[in-house]
């Protein structure tokens, strides 16, 4: 049978691999928003908006007075659901 010492040390070893599974997550995460920023921003400079133009059309849409065509609403959709499915799966 272990012995309580024994024992303790396994619980830090485990508390330290789990610190820095955390440590590895925040790292992660910073660097998947740092590249769908990227992604953000090339796909705004492929459309040559000034700022005062994509200010406006993010304010409209925002608002609701522009609403995407049809088909592009069933893309976002079709897109939104594959995305659902694979964190579904992925938190199995």
């Amino acid at each position: 049978m272990p012995t309580i010492e024994k024992i303790t040390k396994d619980i830090q070893t485990a508390k330290n691999k789990i610190a820095e599974l955390q440590k590895k997550i925040r790292t992660l995460e910073a660097q998947k928003v740092e590249e769908e920023n990227l992604q953000i921003v090339k796909l705004v400079k492929t459309v040559n908006l000034d700022n005062k133009t994509l200010t406006a059309f993010l304010k409209a849409y925002a608002k609701g007075d522009i609403t995407l065509p049809d088909e592009y609403m069933a893309e976002l959709q079709e897109d939104n659901q594959n995305q659902e499915q694979e964190d579904a799966d992925n938190e199995e």
